[in-house]
């Protein structure tokens, strides 16, 4: 069970920054921006763009890792010599140029025709996000949540299954992707190693996070890196995310905080 990151301020953190390379990675939605109503609404918080930019010229990495499409990321952070992935690991954005890090375009056939299948879902509130190398259903918006998710879930599931796409659910989502093995943890893992961190931040919200959070504690365990992951709770939170991280955080304005610590105690220890 982490603790919260205050407490972690002589212990924890201070290792983290005293070392040479260090690296950041971190969630978008729920993490550095608000959850909202409509995906498409969602902003980084004027002060998260602001610490991730000064951050940027001081770590050796700063990286978003979203469920997000690529292109939906960079649009809403802009900030050049940041590292974007999109999809969950499945995209990254290469000098403005979005690649596939897998070879899924043999995929994508399947995932247009499940994103009309899933259109026809008739019901008032569900919105089909289609992010081209996966495609997520909300029902955030739907009256009672509970009740549509105990009947989309096998129907989405069907879909999946029909098309040969792996199916994820998250927090008021189901998502259709290409069967591959990619998750948050394994970008989160790549990253490491590409840009040889000595210490690294991994901060985020959601069930998909909890993969790069358990990296991060094996990547630590066996001294590959000192990871550290923080888990941002919310209302709605993951019951596994708490038992998963090392540290947490109370919601958006924390993790401003946490980055606003960051950046002022970089080098010392």
């Amino acid at each position: 069970m982490g603790i919260h990151w205050k407490d972690a301020q002589e212990t924890i953190l201070k290792e983290l920054v005293s070392r040479q390379r260090v690296g950041l990675v971190t969630d978008m939605d729920g993490t550095i921006s608000y959850i909202t109503e409509k995906p498409e609404d969602a902003v980084v918080t004027p002060r998260n763009h602001e610490l991730l930019q000064a951050l940027n010229e001081k770590l050796t990495l700063v990286a978003i890792v979203s469920g997000r499409a690529v292109h939906s990321v960079t649009a809403r952070m802009a900030l050049p010599g940041v590292t974007y992935i999109g999809n969950h690991g499945l995209e990254r954005c290469v000098n403005g140029q979005v690649k596939h890090n897998f070879d899924i375009d043999q995929y994508l056939p399947a995932l247009a025709t499940s994103v009309k299948e899933l259109e026809e879902i008739s019901l008032d509130g569900v919105q089909i996000e289609d992010k081209g190398v996966t495609v997520t259903l909300h029902y955030r918006q739907t009256e009672n949540t509970e009740e549509v998710r105990d009947l989309l879930y096998p129907l989405v599931k069907k879909i999946a299954s029909k098309e040969g796409l792996a199916f994820f659910e998250g927090r008021m989502i189901f998502e259709l992707r290409p069967p591959v093995k990619a998750d948050k943890g394994i970008a989160f893992e790549n990253l490491v190693h590409e840009f040889s961190l000595d210490s690294v931040i991994y901060v985020g919200d959601d069930t998909t996070d909890i993969a790069a959070l358990t990296t991060a504690r094996q990547l630590r365990e066996k001294k590959t890196c000192y990871a550290v992951g923080v888990g941002v709770m919310s209302n709605d939170y993951p019951n596994e995310l708490p038992k998963e991280a090392d540290l947490l955080t109370s919601g958006v304005p924390d993790v401003e905080n946490l980055f606003a610590w960051v950046l002022e105690n970089l080098g010392e220890g």
